[in-house]
């Protein structure tokens, strides 16, 4: 049997992640949202949603405004959804075919409110032994770019004044320096969402800044749509002074 279709999966992924009693009732209440998921024609870009757990993908529908700017590394599935329902969106993308095919996707869907941009790795002529959780080497883990840097679509976000954006997420490639480089652009009050942070390279540099300047909303692992792994979607609210 398929592990789309199997209730064992599904069991097995909630044992694998559950911390308590309630975060296991919690992961239990998206079983049918999560075997919906996989009916033929459902993807993230078809659902307009974003590719997080379902948890976050609740949050942030309920907490986004008509007037909020989001900033996101890595399009998609979330683009449109953040389309659909703030001001403005800013996506930076680093696969250049994905982005020919999101931004003719935007162009369908008639939405006005979206600057996107692409901005590939670059290949590095001297490769060097790295640290792929130090965001000041902007190097993605992924091995089919492991002589690669990012700084420059890591950067991406330079473009805009400081402290303008109401929502950052980090989706893409070289996690670690995207954080880096995003932080000065989010409001006090706002949202730093990091998918797929149960990977521990991704937070290793900033518990004490994750600590000292944020407030954490959501930090559990849970089911996320279109994929058969549970997942952790980080959501951190930034502290006002």
């Amino acid at each position: 049997m398929s592990w789309k279709n199997s209730s064992f999966f599904f069991w097995w992924e909630t044992i694998r992640c559950t911390e308590n009693a309630d975060h296991r009732k919690q992961i239990r209440s998206y079983k049918k949202r999560w075997f919906a998921s996989f009916q033929p024609g459902r993807n993230s870009i078809a659902d307009e949603s974003a590719w997080l757990t379902f948890p976050a993908i609740d949050l942030l529908a309920d907490w986004l405004k008509p007037d909020h700017r989001v900033f996101e590394y890595g399009g998609g599935g979330s683009t449109l959804f953040f389309c659909n329902r703030a001001g403005f969106v800013a996506t930076v993308e680093h696969d250049e075919g994905w982005f020919k095919v999101l931004s003719a996707k935007i162009r369908e869907k008639g939405h006005l409110n979206w600057e996107g941009s692409f901005v590939a790795g670059e290949d590095l002529s001297t490769p060097a032994q790295t640290d792929i959780s130090d965001p000041a080497q902007y190097r993605s883990g992924a091995t089919v770019f492991e002589n690669y840097t990012f700084e420059k679509y890591a950067k991406a976000v330079k473009h805009y004044d400081l402290a303008s954006f109401d929502l950052i997420l980090v989706d893409g490639r070289a996690r670690p320096a995207c954080i880096q480089e995003a932080l000065p652009y989010l409001k006090p009050g706002g949202l730093l969402i990091l998918d797929n942070a149960e990977r521990p390279y991704y937070t290793a540099a900033f518990k004490h800044i994750f600590a000292e300047q944020f407030t954490t909303l959501l930090n559990q692992q849970f089911p996320c749509p279109y994929a058969p792994g549970f997942t952790l979607t980080l959501i951190l609210q930034k502290n006002h002074p």
